[in-house]
């Protein structure tokens, strides 16, 4: 299997919204439209014209990217009825295909993606705007129990995108934990002291992550 992934739309939004549900309302800018131009410029904090309302939970060089493949939205069809588009869990990137699974994405793999350089950071922390966008509040529950949550790029290089780029695979970190490995150790096995000790001492995966583990192997001692 190729470790390259397709990516069918890039996405982002330069303003903020009020989204409401019956059980929630927040102002965000959740709501990301595929671009219209041919490029687009990558900061070391995200795309150009892309806006973060929450910066206390988003953003920075972390999480300059957000990663889901689409390969996922017939899976939540048919358990939720929900019908999806590009940018349909807030993300930036939707992507496609078997590599781009998060069985199949380590922590501190790097890709070129057009003039810049990308690294996975940490597994996409599902968030109560999921709920919010499709008025179902326990949506980011069962983003947490499929691990099917997507991830997060850091931006190692700034540069020029078009929208006709690939994530091109130019390493894989040596320890190969995934994003589903992640997850599952987060969200189903938390007191797995062998691999919370590995998550810990994995400085690819981002400081928030790591100290998070860090409490659970002391609870776990």
């Amino acid at each position: 299997m190729s470790k390259n992934i397709n990516i069918l739309s890039i996405n982002i939004r330069g303003e903020a919204e009020e989204l409401v549900s019956d059980h929630q309302s927040a102002k965000t800018a959740y709501n990301k439209i595929p671009i219209s131009t041919s490029e687009i410029y990558l900061t070391a904090t995200g795309f150009q014209g892309d806006i973060v309302v929450d910066k206390k939970h988003h953003g920075g060089n972390d999480k300059a990217i957000c990663c889901y493949n689409a390969d996922r939205f017939p899976y939540w069809k048919s358990e939720l009825g929900f019908d999806l588009q590009f940018a349909a869990f807030g993300e930036n990137l939707t992507l496609q295909g078997e590599a781009a699974n998060e069985e199949n994405v380590y922590i501190g793999d790097r890709y070129q993606f057009g003039e810049a350089i990308v690294e996975v950071s940490e597994p996409r922390g599902p968030c109560y705007m999921i709920g919010i966008k499709y008025n179902y509040k326990q949506f980011p529950l069962l983003c947490q129990k499929t691990g099917y949550t997507g991830f997060y790029l850091r931006t190692i290089k700034e540069g020029i995108v078009k929208r006709d780029d690939q994530l091109i695979h130019l390493f894989s970190h040596p320890e190969k934990i995934s994003v589903m490995q992640v997850n599952q150790i987060r969200y189903q096995d938390p007191k797995n002291k062998t691999e919370l000790e590995r998550l810990v001492n994995l400085q690819e995966l981002t400081e928030e992550w790591r100290d998070r583990f860090a409490v659970l192997l002391r609870k776990a001692t």
